[in-house]
C-alpha cells in the first residue's frame, strides 16, 4: 500500500501532531508499505505542494493528522481519512469562518480516526453523518529517551524541593495560565516547590501575558522546547506532570509522563478524562483551586504519588502499544 500522510508544519511548532505522524511512518514502513510525508518541516524549509506530490507518488490512501489539513483533500478522488487532533473538533468546527469546513471535513472523510472509544461517540454524536465511518486508532506512547541534561541539575534547583513539569505548546487552549498562582498557593501551604512551563511558542499574545503573569514569581520558569532526550529526562525529574488544557484530543504529552511512570494531575476535559482515571492512575481537575489540592496532596504523600505514577505506566503499556496503533490504523485504511 502506498499512504501519503499529511503533516502540520512548521513541526517545531506542532510536535505531539508531528512526531505521531512520523511514527506512522515509520510503523507502516515496518510492515512493509510505502509512506511518504507532506508538511511535517522546519520554519523556513521549502514544502512540495499537495498537488504535485500526488501526482508524483500516486498513494492508495491520503491520510491528514487534523482536519484543518483535510480542507484540502475535499474533492480528491484518491480515497482519503482524517485523523481527529482534538482542536479542530473541540474548538475549531464551532468557530468561522473555518467552521463549516471542518464540519465537512469530517462528513466527508472515508474514514475519521479518533484515540479512544470515548471520543468516537462524541464525534457520532456530534455529526451523526459520520456514524459507522469512525475508527479508534489508539495512539501510542513513545518512552522518549531519558539520557539529556536534567532541569535540576541545569538550573540549580535543589532535590528537596518539589518540581512540577508542564509541557505542550503554549498557547490559549492549553491553558498554562489556570496554574499562575500554583507555586504561590503551594508556598503558602508550607511547601517549597518550583514549576517548568516548557513547549514551543505557538501564540505570541498569550506568550506575553503568560509572562507577565509570573513576571514576579521567580520560581516560574518558561522554557522553550527541548530535545527528546532534555524532554525525558525532564519527565523523570519532575515529582508531578501537568495537563491544564481547556479541551484535548489525546495528550502526546500525558502519554510520555505515564510511559515513564510519572505522576500526572490533568484537567477534567474530554481526551484526559478518556485517558486518567480519577485517583486510580493520576488525579483530574475541574477549577485552579481543585488543581492546587491535587498538586498539594501529591506533595504531601510520595508514595501516594509514586504509586499513581506505576499504574499509569502500566496501563499505558497496556493500552497505547505501538504494535497496537499501527494495526488499527492499517484497519482504518482498509475500511476506506
Amino acid at each position: 500500500m502506498k499512504v501519503l500522510l499529511l503533516s502540520p508544519s512548521p513541526s517545531e511548532l506542532y510536535q505531539g501532531s508531528a512526531n505521531t505522524v512520523l511514527r506512522y511512518r515509520e510503523g507502516l514502513q515496518r510492515r512493509g508499505h510505502l509512506a511518504e510525508l507532506v508538511g511535517g518541516t522546519a520554519n523556513g524549509d521549502l514544502r512540495e505542494s499537495l498537488a504535485g506530490k500526488i501526482g508524483r507518488f500516486q498513494p492508495d490512501i491520503v491520510h491528514a493528522h487534523d482536519a484543518r489539513l483535510g480542507v484540502e483533500l475535499l474533492g480528491l478522488r484518491v480515497p482519503w481519512v482524517v485523523s481527529m487532533s482534538g482542536e479542530d473538533f473541540h474548538v475549531d468546527m464551532r468557530e468561522q469562518p473555518e467552521g463549516p469546513l471542518v464540519c465537512e471535513v469530517f462528513r466527508r472523510a472515508h474514514c475519521v480516526l479518533v484515540p479512544t472509544a470515548p471520543a468516537r461517540q462524541r464525534m457520532e454524536e456530534v455529526l451523526s453523518d459520520t456514524v459507522g465511518r469512525v475508527h479508534v486508532v489508539p495512539r501510542a506512547a513513545a518512552r522518549l529517551p531519558t539520557g539529556g541534561t536534567d532541569l535540576r541539575r541545569a538550573l540549580g534547583i535543589p532535590k528537596s524541593r518539589f518540581l512540577i513539569l508542564l509541557p505542550g505548546g503554549i498557547r490559549p487552549i492549553k491553558g498554562q495560565h489556570r496554574a499562575a498562582s500554583l507555586v504561590q498557593t503551594m508556598r503558602a501551604c508550607g511547601v517549597e516547590a518550583e514549576m517548568i512551563i516548557v513547549g514551543p511558542e505557538q501564540d505570541l499574545d498569550y506568550c506575553i501575558a503568560l509572562r507577565e503573569m509570573v513576571r514576579n514569581e521567580p520560581r516560574v520558569r518558561i522554557l522553550p522546547t527541548l530535545s527528546a532526550e532534555r524532554m525525558g529526562a525532564a519527565y523523570l525529574d519532575a515529582d508531578v506532570v501537568l495537563n491544564t488544557s481547556l479541551s484535548e484530543g489525546l495528550s502526546a504529552n500525558l502519554l510520555e509522563a505515564g510511559a515513564l511512570g510519572r505522576p500526572v494531575v490533568a484537567s477534567r476535559v474530554p481526551g484526559n478524562a478518556d485517558l486518567i482515571r480519577h485517583k486510580e492512575t493520576g488525579l483530574l481537575f475541574d477549577d485552579e483551586d481543585e488543581l492546587a489540592r491535587c498538586v498539594l496532596a501529591l506533595a504531601r504523600n510520595r508514595s501516594s504519588a509514586g504509586a499513581l505514577g506505576l499504574r499509569l505506566r502500566e496501563d499505558v503499556d497496556r493500552r497505547f502499544s505501538i504494535d497496537a496503533e499501527i494495526d488499527q490504523l492499517l484497519t482504518a485504511y482498509a475500511a476506506a
